[in-house]
């Protein structure tokens, strides 16, 4: 099976205020709009939230309402993004690929997600790693095949998984996408208009 990460772990200090919590154009919050773009195209999605965000994972499980969308609050979060994708990847060990989402990035679209996935299932005897790119810019969500979890949880500090992607460039498989949701995140209030 291949499932979501969505980290959204993050503290928003850029943003000044919890940006997971803010409203989209579509009306709903920024956090919600992503999980809905994830379950859309994957049969199984894990949202990793910040270690004391219990409440706030009640709150999303009440409004999310799909069995298949779990919540983690990783109790590594406040050491990093990196530490926070190592608490998921424990969880998912089954899986046979992991897409990796930034839950501040909810522009991406779900014919991205299903690229993505075909490109993996064609690509799948070479370990693939298989990132977008928007105008040869690279950008997020990253398939990882199982190959890489124990990587994955070894991992540590703020860098997420580029540490990764950048030890196997040979599987690195990239597809050039129209989608700009997969540069697209939000960092200040502005970044939230359609």
């Amino acid at each position: 099976m291949i499932g979501g990460i969505i980290l959204a772990a993050g503290s928003s200090r850029r943003f000044g205020d919890d940006k997971r919590k803010s409203t989209m154009p579509s009306g709903q919050a920024m956090l919600e709009e992503s999980i809905h773009k994830a379950i859309s195209a994957l049969d199984k999605v894990v949202v990793v939230l910040r270690f004391g965000d219990r409440e706030y994972a009640k709150e999303l499980e009440a409004s999310i309402d799909n069995s298949n969308v779990s919540f983690l609050c990783a109790p590594d979060s406040a050491q990093g993004m990196a530490h926070s994708l190592a608490n998921a990847i424990h969880q998912v060990k089954e899986w046979e690929a992991a897409i990796v989402f930034l839950g501040d990035m909810p522009f991406v679209q779900a014919e991205t997600i299903d690229s993505i996935m075909g490109e993996y299932q064609f690509r799948k005897g070479n370990s693939p790693i298989v990132l977008p790119t928007k105008e040869g810019e690279r950008g997020h969500p990253v398939l990882f095949c199982q190959d890489y979890f124990d990587e994955i949880q070894a991992l540590r500090g703020d860098r997420g998984a580029r540490v990764v992607v950048d030890a196997h460039p040979d599987n690195v498989f990239t597809i050039e996408v129209l989608d700009p949701g997969v540069i697209r995140d939000i960092d200040t209030p502005a970044d939230l208009g359609g």
